[in-house]
């Protein structure tokens, strides 16, 4: 997000609008920082609106006009409140453009290990996770499910959550934006890891589903979607990659954790 939709939004609040007055997430989010902006953003976007980021009078009137009627969608996407603010977050640190300085390592990424206690030089695609999961619920620290191993975030989700796994009928359509995906090295790694094996593996946040795939928000990885990449990047994981769907372990609802 641009430093503009920042510097706008941390000048409007108190003066255009009360952030006590706004809806969730917003008023959960510091309107002085791009994860405020980020918020923004998504709500702009489903409101059809320009994603600027900036809250203006015009948002403002969408926001709180009551919505339109309008015929349901094929396949609603129901995100919730708790997802919207998990995907501002990460979106906010793929809009920064985050990339290592060294091997894992550079501020942005050391934050990101530092969450879990990790050390400069560990793989962080599971602390990427766990730190936005940490920021977008204001926590000090990430809740206990939370891992620096992508699987085990899967595993150590619990049997209370919300799961979908490739072996479930109709999986494409139950998977959520604000999910989070686990993958494995190979087809019978994430079979074994769906019984609790442990082993290593790639994870992301889901940002959007739709009928080519599910589209993710990832960190260490590259453009060509390495799982020991350089940066945070998105990423699109087509229903038809019969590869990538083969090593997935599954997704789950951090909310229902």
């Amino acid at each position: 997000m641009s430093d503009a939709a920042v510097a706008y939004n941390s000048s409007k609040a108190g003066v255009l609008w009360q952030v006590a007055d706004l809806p969730l997430p917003l008023r959960s989010l510091d309107p002085s920082t791009p994860v405020f902006a980020a918020a923004v953003r998504t709500l702009q976007a489903q409101h059809d609106l320009p994603a600027d980021g900036k809250l203006g009078p015009g948002t403002l009137a969408a926001l709180k006009a009551p919505p339109a009627p309008a015929a349901p969608p094929a396949a609603p996407l129901n995100v919730t409140e708790a997802a919207l603010a998990l995907i501002a977050t990460a979106t906010a640190e793929a809009n920064k453009g985050v990339r290592e300085v060294g091997k894992n390592a550079g501020p942005d990424v050391e934050k990101y290990l530092h969450c879990l206690g990790m050390t400069k030089g560990s793989p962080w695609c599971a602390a990427f996770v766990s730190w936005c999961v940490m920021t977008s619920r204001g926590l000090a620290k990430p809740p206990k499910w939370c891992s620096g191993s992508a699987v085990s975030l899967f595993q150590m989700s619990g049997k209370n959550a919300t799961k979908v796994t490739p072996l479930d009928a109709g999986y494409q359509s139950k998977v959520k934006p604000g999910y989070i995906w686990s993958r494995a090295q190979d087809p019978a790694a994430a079979s074994a890891a769906r019984k609790g094996v442990w082993c290593q593996g790639h994870t992301g946040i889901v940002v959007a589903v739709d009928a080519v795939g599910f589209h993710t928000i990832e960190g260490n990885t590259n453009a060509a979607g390495s799982r020991e990449g350089d940066g945070v990047y998105r990423k699109t994981h087509k229903w038809s990659d019969a590869e990538i769907i083969g090593k997935t372990v599954g997704w789950f609802d951090p909310a229902t954790v």
